[in-house]
């Protein structure tokens, strides 16, 4: 799996809840969002795993770069589960995400980037999903 996918919920004083389509939450610090990012935005994270050494430039980036001003970055420990078969990504706040093991990283345990991406286009479509149930529910508000 290359992105767990899911919406920033709210804001709870320094902290963003995102509750992700397979119904985690993590709690990302509201300093390190992106700067327009607000409660309702699709958002689309991805791992990006940091080389042994910790050098910047050995950091293989995603393939696609984000636009500027959409993503931000949070370095996390990766611990690879067997019993699970899967990650377990720990943010400095303590918060934990549970990663599909079919995205391997190099070793069992490692430093990784967790990319947080609002994703603008998927937004607009859970949007409009939404407004498509209210109208079906409710009728047709004119909207």
């Amino acid at each position: 799996m290359d992105a767990l996918r899911g919406v920033i919920d709210r804001f709870e004083g320094t902290l963003a809840v995102i509750v992700l389509d397979d119904a985690q939450q993590l709690l990302w610090p509201r300093a390190s969002l992106p700067t327009f990012a607000q409660p309702g935005m699709a958002v689309r994270l991805c791992l990006v795993p940091v080389p042994p050494s910790g050098d910047p430039e050995e950091i293989r980036l995603p393939e696609s770069t984000p636009p500027a001003g959409t993503a931000a970055d949070l370095p996390v420990k990766a611990r690879y589960e067997a019993a699970s078969d899967r990650w377990e990504l720990t943010l400095a706040n303590g918060s934990i995400l549970n990663w599909p093991a079919e995205s391997a990283l190099c070793e069992t345990a490692q430093l990784a980037l967790l990319r947080l991406v609002v994703d603008i286009e998927d937004t607009a479509a859970r949007r409009k999903r939404v407004q498509s149930l209210l109208d079906d529910l409710f009728g047709n508000s004119g909207t």
